[in-house]
């Protein structure tokens, strides 16, 4: 369990890393995005060594490979529709949006997963996702414009992907295959978006690297969350995530931080405390 709440640190430096690339120094989103999948790659290369292997027997199957393909593309699409939303939308309206993820998630493993259909997981999960869910909805709501639905499929995608990466932790360990689709995905950007790489501020670049290192913390240690508590467990424990933004954007950005988010917080914390040892 320890990993996944590291992970949940590392979406939220990420998350605050983000911000400030695109609202301070005001980075294009092609530009970023192929950057931010180079460091992405080699960042994770550093762990290959000790913690990358394949089992080599098993990737020749038929479905692997196509369950492989079909992570990429789904990965290429979500995370262009991803940047995109955070580039156009209102933040509070793109944050809204990606809060259903969770939910989504839960609901599709269930479905799909034959072994994450369990009440015991599934229930605490709902109420883990609502309550998160309930602290936004309640303070803002929802525009439902172009931009607005390609962040809705964006987060779908993001959601689906995640069964995806778990049909291939058979084959593969989480640092391998992390490094083999972020490499991936960094030389199909950087060949179709041709990004203007070195037309950034240094302090930009310096933000771009603490993201993908963020982005590793948080990604890798999800799929080894993934590998030994299922996805339903793993996605109940990252809620805890977005809470951790909320109280960074109270500390940094002089945000108010609301007595519902402290509940709600409270409420995931003992849907967690419930899985973990009384379910």
């Amino acid at each position: 369990m320890i990993e996944v709440i590291i992970a949940s640190l590392g979406y939220a430096g990420g998350i605050v890393a983000n911000k400030f690339i695109f609202c301070k120094y005001r980075v294009p989103v092609y530009r970023f995005i192929p950057l931010l999948f180079i460091w992405l790659a080699l960042i994770t290369a550093v762990f290959l060594r000790r913690w990358g292997t394949v089992d080599l027997g098993l990737i020749h199957d038929v479905r692997i490979i196509f369950i492989f393909v079909l992570m990429i593309a789904v990965a290429i699409s979500w995370n262009l529709l991803y940047y995109k939303g955070i580039q156009k939308e209102d933040l509070h309206e793109f944050e809204l949006i990606m809060l259903f993820s969770p939910l989504a998630t839960i609901v599709l493993a269930s479905i799909m997963l034959p072994s994450e259909r369990s009440w015991s997981l599934f229930l605490p999960g709902i109420i883990a996702s609502g309550a998160l869910l309930v602290t936004r909805v309640r303070k803002h709501h929802l525009k439902i414009g172009m931009d607005a639905w390609k962040t809705i499929i964006a987060m779908v995608l993001l959601s689906f992907e995640s069964i995806l990466i778990k049909e291939l932790l058979g084959p593969f360990s989480p640092v391998a295959l992390y490094f083999v689709r972020t490499l991936i995905l960094a030389i199909i950007f950087f060949v179709v978006l041709r990004p203007k790489i070195f037309q950034m501020h240094r302090s930009a670049y310096a933000l771009t690297i603490l993201s993908a290192i963020f982005g590793v913390m948080q990604m890798v240690l999800k799929y080894y969350g993934f590998q030994s508590l299922g996805v339903v467990e793993t996605t109940m424990i990252l809620v805890l995530g977005p809470f951790l933004v909320y109280i960074a954007s109270a500390l940094f950005f002089k945000e108010k931080l609301f007595k519902r988010d402290v509940f709600a917080a409270t409420t995931v914390v003992l849907c967690i405390l419930y899985v973990q040892f009384w379910r």
